[in-house]
């Protein structure tokens, strides 16, 4: 969700099969990120919040220097697309490119402490959605390795193979010999 300042009145509308307005101008409201993209687009909503190169700046500053995530709004992300996408269309490429310069390395300093929470998403406070999905996604990830370790671990000493005619490990049918081919067959009767 973003929140938004309605520019000019908007009257009630459907938009992509949902019911939007009427919105009086003045007016702040909370909208999905997608329709809120939509009415800044065409000029009648604009974002309560900003994100600028300053204000990066200070995020990044902040998020350096605390050992805990600092919360960020819901719609960080899609704001952020927002602003380039706005930005390069404005042809102020040098803007998107440091918006894009200052995000990536906010993300440099969030990706650590973002890993910790997978290793314990119970802990994680609230976090923009993009966020969440990363690391439930790595939860899911870590989890999946250390069954798998575990139960490499467990295995560990027994043979990779059982003979089952013999239900006996397979270095038993065949000793410790490097060269398993029984004596007298030949290597292409062996495969053919």
């Amino acid at each position: 969700m973003k929140r938004v300042r309605i520019l000019k009145d908007l009257p009630a509308m459907k938009l992509v099969g949902r019911q939007l307005g009427p919105l009086a101008e003045g007016e702040e409201t909370e909208l999905e990120a997608w329709e809120a993209a939509v009415l800044e687009r065409h000029g009648f909503a604009e974002p309560l919040h900003k994100f600028t190169l300053v204000e990066l700046r200070k995020l990044l500053l902040a998020e350096e220097r605390e050992f805990e995530l600092t919360p960020l709004p819901d719609d960080f992300h899609s704001s952020i697309a927002q602003e380039v996408a706005f930005a390069r269309a404005a042809g102020e490429h040098e803007k998107a490119e440091e918006i894009q310069t200052r995000v990536s390395t906010l993300m440099e300093v969030r990706i650590p402490k973002l890993v910790r929470f997978a290793l314990s998403p119970e802990g994680a406070g609230p976090l923009p959605p993009q966020e969440r999905f990363l690391i439930n996604r790595l939860a899911a990830t870590l989890d999946m390795w250390s069954k798998r370790l575990n139960e490499s671990l467990e295995k560990a000493g027994e043979e990779v193979g059982k003979n089952e005619e013999f239900g006996r490990p397979v270095r038993h049918a065949v000793g410790d010999e490097a060269n398993i081919q029984k004596p007298g067959v030949s290597a292409t009767e062996l495969h053919t």
